[in-house]
């Protein structure tokens, strides 16, 4: 089987490389998935039977003001990718995002693959339209939905950004009415490859269990790192970030873990794995 794994420079992608290093792994400069031409030109000597399109505009504020650059990437991309897979009969896989729910009050229960989305921001809008393309055109696709990710690869995270804020002493302030599940990379990657062996098709959501807010999420980094730093709990409001974000955007993976006879591992077990890797 041939695989190639686009965005190789990311978090995700840089890490699914190291787990398959036989793949082709392309970084958007190689293969810009907005480009029908590109993808062409650069897939057909490949001849790939699964793709893996790790790639993302995922700057979510800067979209509300960069809208169709959001739309391309998001959207028309995987698009693209999804007609390109379905002419070669080649598999689709299609990493996706918690910003397809907005919603506001906190559940019963964590969301399912059948509940409804409602995204609130462009960025949002625009991973589910490439969610719907995908699912249209590529009968042979997976979708995996994920939240929050930190790995060892691309340009940072949250949790490397709170442990340089720490070491700066800069005043840290983190929002406390969204919760969530942060997702390790590493397990993140793990469950792409295993549904990749099961060949699943269709959508899965897949994140650390357990679910905790940002401050939460920010405590629990200084409590495992022994940092002693004053986080002050504020609200979405107070935080005033430009694109609106889900309030409540746990996912349900038991799907997910009755597909893959699987277990996953606690936000705190995957956090605390990565916070070690990052002290060596």
């Amino acid at each position: 089987m041939s695989t190639v794994i686009l965005g190789s420079r990311g978090q995700l992608g840089s890490e699914l490389a190291q787990l398959l290093p036989e793949a082709n792994a392309l970084s958007r400069q190689e293969l810009d998935i907005t480009s029908p031409e590109m993808i062409s030109a650069v897939l057909d000597p490949l001849k790939p039977t699964c793709v893996i399109n790790c790639t993302a505009y995922n700057q979510v504020d800067l979209a509300e003001k960069e809208p169709e650059a959001a739309w391309q990437s998001n959207a028309l991309g995987p698009r693209n990718l999804a007609q390109y897979c379905a002419n070669h009969k080649s598999r689709l896989i299609h990493i996706s995002t918690d910003f397809v729910y907005g919603i506001k009050r906190k559940p019963a229960r964590p969301l399912a693959e059948q509940d409804l989305p409602d995204p609130r921001s462009v960025y949002g809008v625009s991973k589910l339209a490439g969610e719907y393309f995908v699912q249209t055109e590529c009968s042979q696709s997976l979708i995996i939905r994920t939240c929050g990710l930190y790995g060892r690869g691309g340009n940072g995270n949250f949790v490397k950004t709170m442990l340089r804020l720490a070491r700066e002493g800069k005043p840290i302030r983190v929002v406390d009415d969204q919760f969530c599940a942060p997702t390790s990379v590493k397990d993140l990657a793990s469950a792409v490859l295993k549904l990749q062996t099961i060949h699943a098709t269709g959508l899965f959501h897949f994140v650390n269990r357990g679910q905790v807010s940002w401050y939460e999420f920010t405590k629990m980094i200084f409590a495992l790192t022994e940092l002693d730093v004053e986080i002050t709990p504020i609200s979405s409001a107070e935080y005033g970030a430009i694109a609106k974000r889900p309030q409540y955007s746990v996912l349900d993976c038991s799907k997910y873990c009755e597909e893959t006879n699987s277990r996953i591992r606690t936000i705190k077990d995957a956090l605390k794995e990565y916070l070690r890797s990052e002290m060596v």
